[in-house]
């Protein structure tokens, strides 16, 4: 019994630190995640930001993200006096009033003889050294991706890099890219009918022919549910929504499914999260699908005289009908004003 101080203090030593290890480990745990905001071209000058003036409650947004991450859209970012435009992405009054830290990101695309790929990030990298990540399109050409993904890799782990696509519960295995990503931002829209596990329902009453989302008790329950089956638990994989653009589709036997989120849409989500994740993203596009109202009307029109002699539509002689396979096309114009569901936000 010479040592049963020894033994006695050795126990207590365990015990203690025991508790301070399962202390740190509580501490790290980190109940916030990061709000990530991907934008078109336009940034956030889209009919439907314009209209409701918010992106989310800032409260919620406070009690729910650490940071937002401002995923700013290079296609009109041509060369270094063109800085205004990545700055009035990240600095824009409407994240401000998110009241968040922000971080800056930058969505890049289209590698071309015009702007190639090493041109621009090394524009974007020497212009903002506070830059922390990119963001690049699964729908990007192959080349092109390729193109940026050699650069990711040159850069190292001194920025984060992602991609946005479809559906998927882990990050793509190096032989899809030739890189890891990051993040990987699963777009939880437009992605045609999942059965049981589609995301939204939609409301009983149309608006202009558009079939809204409904987002009661159950409408919420049942995307966080659709969430978990489709994506799993992987933090990597991001959950992403839609706040505006052309994210409608066929579907419940509606030519016009609209899924677009409003603010209030969002934060109604956010709210009745109870998946257990943490990173949430929203897409802000531009645009409507051709099933929509004005564009199914325009696009019978066949004629760019014609097209552009009507209010409501645009004549595009880029874009190929959907319906004869040709350049050049008739559709609605839906950049100045609110559409379907939008009009009731």
């Amino acid at each position: 019994m010479k040592n049963w101080k020894f033994i006695i203090g050795i126990f207590l030593l365990t015990v203690l630190s025991a508790c301070l290890l399962n202390k740190n480990i509580e501490s790290f745990t980190d109940p916030k995640g990061d709000l990530y905001l991907l934008l078109e071209a336009p940034g956030f000058d889209v009919p439907e930001l314009n209209q409701t003036q918010q992106l989310m409650d800032p409260n919620l947004a406070q009690s729910k993200f650490n940071n937002v991450v401002v995923v700013a859209n290079s296609a009109k970012y041509k060369d270094s006096n063109d800085n205004d435009i990545m700055n009035n992405q990240w600095n824009n009054t409407l994240v401000a009033n998110l009241g968040l830290p922000v971080k800056k990101w930058a969505f890049v695309c289209c590698n071309s003889s015009v702007t190639p790929a090493n041109y621009l990030i090394n524009m974007l990298t020497t212009q903002f050294p506070d830059l922390e990540g990119f963001l690049i399109d699964s729908e990007d050409d192959p080349s092109s991706i390729a193109a940026f993904v050699k650069l990711f890799n040159n850069m190292g782990a001194q920025y984060k890099y992602a991609i946005v696509g479809g559906l998927r519960n882990s990050i793509p295995p190096s032989s899809k890219y030739g890189i890891v990503f990051d993040k990987f931002f699963a777009e939880c829209y437009t992605e045609g009918s999942l059965g049981q596990y589609n995301f939204y329902k939609g409301l009983p009453t149309k608006v202009n022919g558009a079939t809204c989302v409904d987002l009661n008790q159950a409408g919420v329950d049942k995307f966080w549910s659709s969430i978990k089956a489709k994506l799993g638990q992987n933090e990597s994989i991001v959950p992403t929504v839609c706040g505006s653009g052309n994210c409608q589709e066929e579907l419940f036997g509606a030519d016009c499914f609209d899924e677009r989120l409003s603010n209030k849409n969002i934060d109604t989500l956010i709210k009745g999260n109870n998946s257990g994740r943490k990173d949430f993203a929203i897409w802000y596009g531009t645009g409507q699908q051709f099933p929509c109202m004005p564009s199914r009307d325009c696009l019978r029109i066949s004629d760019a005289k014609t097209c552009t002699n009507s209010v409501n539509c645009t004549w595009s002689p880029y874009k190929k009908n959907p319906n004869t396979g040709q350049k050049g096309v008739c559709f609605g114009n839906t950049n100045n004003k609110p559409w379907g569901c939008a009009t009731t936000w």
